[in-house]
């Protein structure tokens, strides 16, 4: 598996528990999505940032 899949795995599981702390008021999941949107936001932007980058650097 190369870095793009295993970040696009990481960002699947990421995802969910986001979805899981959302929809459901679990409080320790509630606690770990306020603590790391930031981490999700910033992670999000290195993969649009790698994914564009790869797609400059095909054309």
């Amino acid at each position: 598996m190369d870095w793009l899949g295993a970040i696009s795995v990481l960002l699947g599981i990421m995802l969910v528990i986001l979805g899981v702390g959302m929809t459901f008021s679990i409080d320790v999941i509630t606690v770990i999505v306020e603590k790391f949107l930031g981490v999700i936001a910033i992670i999000f932007g290195v993969i649009l940032l790698s994914g564009g980058y790869m797609i400059v650097k095909q054309n």
